[in-house]
């Protein structure tokens, strides 16, 4: 599987009405992206799905900026990196990665199970819940005026087709930034706004962000307070004066929320917000398995070096579970081609 840099956009996949994988994983975070690797390392195909427009789960969504110290061999590294070095070790593996994908359905298929999400129904041997917090959905926009506006958008956008537009980005959070400089790269004519003078984002980031601004590549107006959209575009409120911009697109990023609603439908025995699992992740659907912030055996150490943990036994005894000639014991890796 191609890896992108972590700065770079997570494009979809093409989708298709019928698809089978040995194993399919739930969530594209951590825990979904180490299982991934276990399971296409034993030599089995498999597909993860994951409910935003970019992997990485709370990783992506949450603190891509910020750095994080505990993850095994890679110590004070920002987020968005280790979700890179994670994507870096599927290359050349038998991975299916779709984002904006969120599973809906389980049902028993013969001796496996058929997932449906929204666009498209699969069937795999056998399914890994690497969910997490839940699906991380955009929050709904709460302005005046924005039912009225033609295209009103709270997530990433695909890049494609919003060359040449007027582009009015909202909020402060990193993929704010980042937005900001990847549509503005595209040849979209952007002005990027906050009620904070400041921005979240790494430093190299921020640094483009403030150079395009001074090149007059694109408008940034903060501190600046969204009054309504119209729908032209915006009315701010910046330095006790109204300002009017004209927005073919608006694009809200106000944060994620997680929402487990999709999954809590399926007979899995629920505690909470957690699923009990046993030796090797088995869930009480016999090949479905769990794993990180989602397996009651985790308790409260929602870690990502506890996910990674779960996530490589839970692989292996999925791969077992799907073909019975493999051991659930990999074998080291130093030992492997």
């Amino acid at each position: 599987m191609e890896v992108p840099h972590p700065d770079a956009p997570h494009p979809g996949t093409p989708h298709s009405d019928a698809l089978h994988s040995d194993i399919l994983v739930i969530g594209a975070g951590p825990a979904g992206l180490h299982a991934a690797f276990y399971v296409a390392w034993r030599g089995l195909s498999v597909r993860v799905l994951e409910a935003r427009g970019e992997v990485g789960g709370q990783l992506s969504a949450l603190y891509p900026d910020k750095r994080v110290y505990d993850v095994p061999g890679l110590p004070g590294t920002r987020a968005a990196a280790v979700v890179w070095q994670l994507l870096r070790q599927l290359d050349g593996l038998n991975v299916d990665v779709r984002v904006s994908s969120v599973a809906r359905t389980l049902e028993r298929a013969g001796g496996g199970w058929r997932i449906g999400t929204d666009r498209d129904t699969m069937t795999a041997g056998a399914v890994i819940l690497a969910a997490g917090l839940g699906a991380l959905l955009p929050r709904a926009p709460r302005v005046p005026g924005a039912e009225d506006h033609p295209d009103v958008r709270t997530d990433l956008p695909d890049l494609a087709g919003l060359g040449g537009r007027r582009v009015l980005i909202v909020g402060g959070v990193p993929q704010a930034a980042r937005a900001a400089l990847e549509l503005t790269e595209a040849g979209a004519i952007v002005t990027l706004t906050h009620s904070r003078a400041g921005f979240r984002g790494d430093p190299i980031s921020l640094d483009r962000l403030e150079q395009a601004r001074a090149s007059g590549q694109l408008e940034i107006l903060a501190p600046a307070r969204l009054l309504r959209l119209t729908p032209q575009g915006a009315e701010l409120e910046m330095g006790g004066e109204t300002r009017i911009i004209g927005a073919d697109t608006v694009l809200m990023l106000g944060g994620y929320l997680p929402d487990l609603s999709p999954l809590q439908a399926w007979p899995l025995d629920w505690r909470g917000e957690y699923v009990p699992d046993g030796p090797g992740g088995r869930t009480p659907l016999d090949g479905v398995y769990v794993v990180g912030d989602l397996a009651q055996s985790g308790g409260d150490l929602k870690l990502i070096s506890v996910a990674l943990a779960q996530a490589a036994v839970a692989a292996n005894h999925a791969a077992h579970h799907v073909r019975p000639g493999l051991k659930v014991r990999p074998g080291h890796s130093s030992e492997k081609r």
